[in-house]
């Protein structure tokens, strides 16, 4: 670099620039933006306008806040403004994301301060002095009405930053980015004879600024001031709820932002881990952001309306409920984007500084800095991406489950049966994966095209035009991966329809076990399922040909450029030393990464993809009417279930009438009994009640809670105690009430454990008897006012029936029990 062209990169003084106005226009503007962007007087321009435009925009603010105030001053007075009660019970907490941002701003205040002040004492030693003696000052005054602005946020309790100084902070992180780049030129392309004191210092703080200036751009993005309100009676409620049970703690959401980054908040847990062997109480919970409740809560808050019309609305949903946690994750990967190549990019440095006859011991203890600097921001990013990534595609396949599992509940007849319960299993066990699978592949993707350019933009620094060699094998590679990825989602879509309906007979199978052992079909139906296997054996030994096709020639893609590279390089007579050769092998080698995982996150994609759009229609699928059966709460009269000219069908888009009631008013109290042949709609009375039909026309109206006990069966794989309590809590008078009604007292007593007997899948050691009563005690523990039993009784013998009946009709002669049968 000549000294005409850089006079102005290596000094602070306001040279003019030089240029050729012969140059073409591209050259010609490619200097005036190093020129702008690169010189440090043009730096100091632009970051003392970013600070007087923040505080011009504050005095805006307040000026507009003192008018405000002087124009409703003739309503100071009156009542109407004020609260009619004082809130005396809030208070706020101070957390660490306050204290830091304002201990950082402050240190920088104190800082230029001092630094204004040194260089207003040397302003007689050059006439540039004054302007960076202004420069300074202006930085220091910044910073002070910064520290003043959060003092007071803390006064009045604001959850939030302004959005001008969240967006000074931003642009202030991209001017402390064009310093450390001038910096970073400047160390690796010029002469330290022709350098500047004072600016190779300056050069030095601007590595610090920018580390700061990092922090306080995870600030303006994360928004919070830290400055939490709470109430007092929060607090007491919180603290009894720490005292009583203290796993309910979460190591992570208590811990600082110091032990996240570094990962400090394991170690109790990995101490304890080390010394004994950890139990289940030992393992701290989620925080209560996390939790699949407020995960389901939120996906339902951010569901699109029906207005919005939209087409992909789990795709949409997902975006609105995460869009901070994706930022942040793309944050993480530009700032590892960004120090990279800076290793690479001081191997020449290294190599003259090694060649030098007497080198300088400060140009190495920079350079050894400046590494080890990049190279930790580069690990922290890298695991703090991965983690955050992860921690993203849990939060997301929470949300899917727990949205599909609601959405299942809610499914009309006729969408219930278009969507069997194996689908229903793939879409929360499958497809909610791969959308968590996606989040560590998603950001390098769009990177990767740039994360390319860097790297050819290095390249060609060093071997000139031999980087366009080594730019058309890329583009080779990249082409090729397409077109195979192109196959590979055809396979991928087959494989996903293969495993639905292998699912879908399995459990098929499964559930009707026992009629296909009676009729000895094992053989014929095995014979089935081996056919499905088979068919999607093939679609996935097809998908993996061709993946294992493209991973062969990823991985021999960098082998191929670096020789392809060197050798038109040499062909060219482009010079080859030690520098160039090990920074243009480091920079393809880290090229390598991205180019070998590119097929992976193209599938993830395409599989993602498939994911949303087998999502996006179970989702949209007909739900039943809420609205079908009035429901109430309190009955003002004695009838409990009230049908008037109801007209009922189990098919909701062609309406076919399956069920007909003209009239039927059943009181509180009553014990009412369906009679009828197989076929004659017993059953689907009793769904009509729970609002389980399409009703056509009429109405319908239940009057208090409603427990249904169904004829076959359905068992938790649990305790007896658990499967009866289902969640409620334990009444011991109730319970050995509950157990002596339903007949269970004498089977417990023959059971090793009793009531803590654990329970098989769907009730396996279990009779059929027991399983019945043990989910008819479930419905009767539960206290509802109306009890919906579809033949019980078949299942017990007579005598057991019997006693049941009598005392359960004497003992809840206040509820209703609606009872279906086959006989009397």
């Amino acid at each position: 670099m000549s000294s005409s062209s850089s006079s102005w990169l290596t000094s602070s003084s306001c040279s003019p620039l030089s240029v050729d106005s012969s140059s073409p226009t591209s050259q010609l503007v490619a200097q005036w933006l190093r020129f702008i962007f690169l010189s440090p007087c043009p730096q100091r321009l632009l970051l003392s306008a970013i600070d007087l435009i923040f505080l011009i925009t504050l005095l805006a603010f307040a000026a507009q806040k003192i008018y405000s105030r002087f124009s409703s001053n003739a309503n100071s007075g009156s009542t109407i403004t004020k609260p009619l009660l004082q809130d005396k019970d809030s208070d706020y907490k101070v957390t660490l994301w306050f204290k830091l941002p304002l201990l950082v701003t402050s240190l920088l205040a104190l800082t230029y301060t001092v630094l204004s002040i040194l260089a207003f004492t040397q302003s007689n030693l050059a006439s540039w002095r004054q302007i960076e003696a202004l420069f300074r000052l202006a930085q220091a005054i910044t910073n002070i009405v910064i520290v003043i602005l959060m003092v007071h946020e803390k006064k009045f309790k604001a959850p939030k930053h302004p959005l001008s100084l969240r967006f000074y902070w931003i642009a202030n992180f991209v001017a402390a980015f064009l310093f450390a780049t001038s910096a970073i030129i400047r160390l690796v392309s010029v002469e330290e004879s022709s350098l500047e004191a004072n600016l190779r210092v300056d050069d030095v703080f601007s590595f610090i600024n920018l580390a700061v200036s990092l922090f306080l751009l995870v600030i303006a993005i994360k928004g919070s001031s830290g400055i939490d309100a709470i109430r007092i009676s929060d607090v007491i409620e919180s603290s009894r709820t720490w005292l009583s049970n203290d796993r309910t703690t979460s190591l992570y959401g208590n811990a600082s932002l110091f032990s996240k980054t570094v990962w400090l908040w394991m170690n109790p847990l990995l101490n304890k881990g080390y010394t004994t062997p950890l139990k289940l109480q030992d393992v701290p919970t989620l925080p209560l952001e996390f939790r699949a409740e407020r995960m389901s809560e939120l996906f339902q808050e951010y569901w699109p309306k029906p207005e919005e019309n939209s087409k992909h609305p789990v795709g949409f949903t997902l975006l609105r409920c995460f869009w901070k946690h994706i930022a942040f994750t793309g944050f993480l990967a530009v700032v590892r984007l960004a120090v990279m190549y800076i290793g690479p990019m001081l191997i020449q440095s290294f190599v003259d500084f090694t060649s030098k006859a007497n080198p300088s011991p400060y140009e190495g203890l920079v350079l050894i800095s400046i590494l080890l600097v990049a190279k930790s921001i580069e690990v922290l990013s890298v695991h703090q991406f991965n983690f955050h990534s992860q921690k993203l595609g849990m939060l997301i396949r929470s949300s899917i489950i727990t949205s599909v599992y609601k959405k299942g509940l809610r499914l009309s007849s006729t969408a219930r049966q278009a969507h069997g319960t194996g689908q229903i299993v793939n879409h929360m066990a499958v497809d909610a994966q791969q959308l968590s699978d996606l989040m560590l592949q998603l950001h390098p993707i769009w990177l990767m095209p740039l994360q390319v350019a860097a790297a050819l933009a290095l390249i060609y620094t060093y071997v000139g035009l031999s980087a366009v060699a080594a730019l058309l094998g890329t583009a080779v590679v990249f082409v090729f991966t397409l077109i195979r990825t192109k196959k590979s989602n055809s396979f991928q879509f087959r494989i996903m329809m293969s495993r639905d309906l292998r699912m879908k007979a399995i459990n098929e199978l499964l559930n009707n076990m026992r009629v296909i052992k009676f009729q000895a079909w094992e053989d014929y139906f095995g014979n089935k399922i081996r056919q499905f296997r088979q068919a999607e054996h093939g679609w996935i030994g097809k998908f993996l040909y061709y993946f294992a096709v493209n991973m062969a020639i990823l991985s021999t893609a960098p082998l191929l450029v670096t020789v392809l590279t060197f050798g038109t390089a040499t062909f060219l007579g482009i010079p080859l030393n030690a520098g160039t050769v090990f920074t243009i092998t480091s920079v393809i080698k880290i090229l390598q990464e991205p180019v070998r995982t590119f097929p992976q996150a193209l599938m993830l994609i395409s599989q993602a993809m498939v994911s949303l759009g087998r999502l996006d229609e179970f989702m949209m699928s007909k739900e039943r009417d809420e609205n079908a059966v009035q429901r109430d709460d309190k009955c003002e009269s004695d009838i409990a279930v009230e049908m008037k000219d109801a007209k009922f069908s189990w098919d909701d888009e062609e309406g076919n009438e399956a069920l007909k009631v003209e009239e039927l008013e059943i009181r509180r109290g009553d014990h009412a009994a369906v009679v009828g042949t197989v076929g004659s709609g017993k059953s689907s009375l009793l769904a009509s009640v729970l609002g389980e039909m399409y009703k056509i026309s009429g109405k319908v109206r239940v009057c208090g809670t409603v427990a249904y006990v169904a004829q076959t069966s359905w068992i938790q794989n649990a305790t007896i105690q658990e499967n009866i309590l289902f969640g409620l809590p334990m009444n011991q008078k109730k319970y050995k009430e509950v157990i002596r009604v339903c007949c269970l007292d004498k089977d417990l007593e023959m059971m090793e454990h009793g009531d803590q007997t654990e329970i098989g899948e769907r009730g396996i050691n279990l009779s059929g008897g027991q399983k019945q009563r043990v989910q008819l005690a479930r419905a009767v523990y539960q206290d509802c006012d109306i009890y919906l039993l579809d033949d019980i009784f078949s299942a017990v013998d007579a005598q057991t029936g019997s006693f049941i009946f009598k005392v359960c009709t004497k003992l809840y002669k206040f509820y209703l029990v609606f009872e279906r049968t086959n006989f009397i």
